[in-house]
């Protein structure tokens, strides 16, 4: 009998353990807010982008990331109206009628990078794409990501591009590297300088292409062998500047500097750092420091 006992004991432990260790994703679409704007739009005098952001920024801001790490920049990220109605309508139209496809490509992502790192709550919030990103999201294969902290992502879509699925799954593997990051790493950070950005880019592509090698990626080839030296004359004495505004121009480009140069740059540092040793635990690459895999890059001070 008491071994009975002591068996039930230890499979109802087994389950518990088991459950508890299963991570809880969620995929949340956020259309509705989307479909109010876009009913009010023609039945109000308030104009378009007043009109967006009661409707669509502020509430989705306040209900889903007033409590997230990176809330400042999801806020600005969120300003960011579409105006092009019929575009909107389109988009949201794609995202429903592929609304299963989409929360099972998600799904699967995140399992898969659940084998390399582990995260136990993570959300993905899905968006249509801005009308007013339509042509870079045709560049980008329809997806936009943008991690809001270590608990959440929001992904911008357009089912219309062709590959969609595919840059979906990737950029749910990108985000993933850098929610990852943010749980390990974000309480500890004191600064954050050009050589992080470049770092923290580079490292969720270098992650992505590990779960899908395939996928061509033209942020990350966007510059010849030639410019990327270039681009690293120009941006090793500014390694340590910590103005997001120049960090921006350097990541997506400018009249100084070449669009998704940074991206490529960040890449290229990572993954000639990483791919030296590829039996190292990803858990413990993932949490190497911006300085170490610069030194261990072919880029050198």
């Amino acid at each position: 009998m008491k071994n009975l006992i002591l068996f039930i004991v230890f499979i109802i432990l087994s389950i518990t353990k088991t459950i508890a260790q299963k991570p809880n994703y969620n995929v949340v679409f956020l259309e509705e807010y989307y479909n109010e704007y876009i009913s009010l739009s023609s039945q109000t005098e308030q104009d378009l982008k007043t009109l967006y952001l009661d409707k669509v920024r502020t509430p989705i801001f306040q209900k889903f990331f007033m409590q997230s790490e990176y809330a400042s920049f999801i806020y600005e990220d969120l300003a960011r109206p579409s105006l092009n109605i019929e575009h909107l309508s389109n988009t949201i139209e794609g995202i429903t009628t592929n609304r299963k496809e989409i929360e099972k490509q998600i799904l699967t992502a995140l399992k898969n990078c659940n084998t390399l790192l582990q995260i136990d709550e993570l959300t993905i919030y899905v968006q249509p794409v801005s009308s007013e990103l339509k042509m870079m999201a045709e560049t980008m294969g329809g997806v936009f990501g943008f991690t809001a902290g270590s608990k959440q992502v929001l992904i911008s879509l357009d089912t219309s591009v062709n590959g969609w699925q595919e840059m979906l799954s990737y950029a749910i593997a990108h985000e993933y590297n850098h929610a990852y990051w943010t749980q390990e790493n974000f309480a500890k950070l004191k600064q954050w300088t050009l050589l992080d950005y470049l770092v923290f880019e580079g490292r969720g592509d270098y992650f992505a292409k590990l779960l899908y090698p395939k996928i061509k990626t033209p942020w990350t080839m966007a510059l010849s062998d030639q410019n990327k030296n270039d681009l690293w004359t120009m941006l090793s004495s500014q390694l340590q500047n910590q103005d997001f505004s120049f960090h921006a121009e350097v990541m997506f480009g400018s009249q100084k500097f070449p669009a998704w140069g940074g991206y490529s740059l960040g890449y290229e540092i990572v993954q000639s750092s990483l791919s030296k040793d590829k039996s190292i635990d990803p858990k413990v690459w993932a949490n190497f420091s911006s300085q170490k895999i610069l030194s261990g890059s072919k880029y050198q001070l």
